[in-house]
């Protein structure tokens, strides 16, 4: 429990002040607008702070490699470099041995502190989902009883899947940090640099609830978030494997993902850039069919005019 315990404590300290943040929503008379406008304004606070964090964390390894050569997970430096050896015998000739790779075998208490605030975040923040719906079936339906089921009816089921998926995933690695078991740490905080683009998704639902008459803003503030969107949770996902590949002496980035890393790493990473694609293509969509409507809009005021 060396490196276990301050990422416990870690895990109580954000569940708790997460807590505590999201408790300004309640109130004599607790409302949507309040509740979404808490929500909002603690997702930015957060994801901006963890952004910073795990660039620093990354930054910081990188300086220590460089300097001392990769920590290994007994603690002993590896200078035999970042490069390992292939398996080419038995049923898993294709895989790389990662025995000895920095990029899996880093332990750090910065890098576990970094993934328990993000899980006492997301918790604290699937339960506010739960809360949002609760709010809605009782401005809609008052008479019925709040039930699981109900509350599902009413609540954002892709958002619910995605906190409750990776929640879930990062409660199990705090239990193998407890055991000191944790492996992956470096990969890990860099996916979460997907954080990133969260300030500027809550930018643009600021501009189009408070300033619905600001187009130029509005349209400023999609672009913003599109691009922030494909570098974050697109571009990211292959930089990520690129520098995996490199570990190795791979070249060819899609070769990494399905010929050489393991099948739970193909199919998690394959379906996290396929949805992350797929909701860039349909944000993209949006914006364009909502730029044509309100040219459509501006050209006719200005033939009735």
């Amino acid at each position: 429990m060396v490196l276990g315990l301050p990422s416990d404590l870690a895990l109580v300290a954000s569940f708790s002040a997460y807590r505590l943040i999201y408790s300004y929503a309640d109130g004599p008379r607790p409302s949507l607008a309040r509740l979404n406008a808490v929500v909002k304004g603690t997702s930015t606070f957060h994801s901006s702070i963890t952004t910073v964090l795990a660039i620093y964390f990354l930054y910081r390894c990188r300086l220590q490699w460089a300097e001392t050569g990769p920590p290994s997970a007994d603690g002993k430096s590896m200078n035999s470099g970042i490069k390992g050896a292939i398996t080419t015998s038995g049923p898993k000739w294709r895989y790389p041995d990662d025995s000895t790779n920095p990029l899996l075998q880093t332990r750090s208490q910065l890098g576990n502190i970094i993934t328990a605030i993000e899980c006492g975040y997301l918790l604290q923040d699937t339960i506010s989902l739960l809360r949002e719906a609760r709010l809605r079936l009782r401005l809609l339906q008052p008479a019925r009883e709040s039930t699981l089921w109900s509350l599902l009816e009413h609540a954002d089921k892709t958002l619910l899947a995605h906190h409750i998926g990776i929640a879930s995933a990062l409660l199990a690695l705090q239990y193998y940090i407890h055991q000191d078991r944790e492996r992956g740490i470096y990969i890990i905080v860099q996916f979460l640099l997907m954080n990133g683009s969260t300030p500027f998704l809550n930018l643009r639902w600021w501009l189009r609830t408070y300033h619905p008459g600001s187009a130029m803003l509005c349209l400023a503030s999609d672009l913003a978030f599109i691009a922030a969107f494909y570098v974050a949770r697109i571009w990211l996902v292959g930089w990520i494997i690129r520098g995996y590949g490199k570990s190795h002496g791979y070249g060819n980035t899609w070769e990494v993902l399905f010929a050489r890393m393991r099948l739970p790493c193909q199919v998690g990473t394959g379906a996290l850039w396929i949805a992350n694609t797929a909701w860039w293509l349909l944000l993209v969509r949006s914006v364009i069919k909502r730029l044509f409507k309100e040219l459509a809009l501006a050209g006719r005021a200005m033939r009735t005019a």
